[in-house]
């Protein structure tokens, strides 16, 4: 039995299985101190109130503006659009240049992974030129 609990370790599958119990973790984890400072900021609250001690200004609420610029969206987007077709060109660069450095055809298989940031990133500077002709012809040119 000792034997088997010393192989788990050396799979190959125990750095996939940690991950993916991390991230729940650190959520959990996350979580419970955002939970233990609300309540020692509403313990010192309920202690200065009991002591007639004047409470401290909340900090304001953020606000989420319902005005939305138009301009500074489309730009985002472009750029987005711009680093994730450079990604793709970029790697499928990368697998190329492998595949000649080490003279093996199969590692081209990997260009093949270029297409995913590629075909989003034209996507995204489809959908900002869209977005430019649609605030072109309706007038809102000045950012609102």
């Amino acid at each position: 039995m000792l034997m088997e609990f010393e192989n788990a370790f050396s799979s190959p599958f125990i750095v996939p299985v940690a991950a993916m119990i991390m991230v729940p973790a650190i959520v959990a984890v996350s979580k419970l101190s955002d939970y233990s400072t609300r309540k020692l900021q509403y313990e010192e609250r309920m202690a200065a109130i009991a002591k007639g001690i004047p409470l401290p200004e909340l900090p304001p609420m953020p606000m989420r503006s319902s005005f939305v610029n138009l301009q500074i969206r489309m730009g985002n987007v472009r750029r987005g659009g711009i680093v994730l077709v450079a990604t793709g060109i970029g790697v499928a660069t990368f697998f190329i240049v492998l595949a000649w450095i080490l003279q093996e055809r199969d590692v081209l298989s990997g260009a093949a992974a270029a297409i995913i940031p590629f075909a989003i990133g034209v996507g995204l500077l489809i959908d900002a030129w869209a977005q430019a002709r649609e605030i072109g012809s309706s007038g809102l040119a000045n950012g609102l």
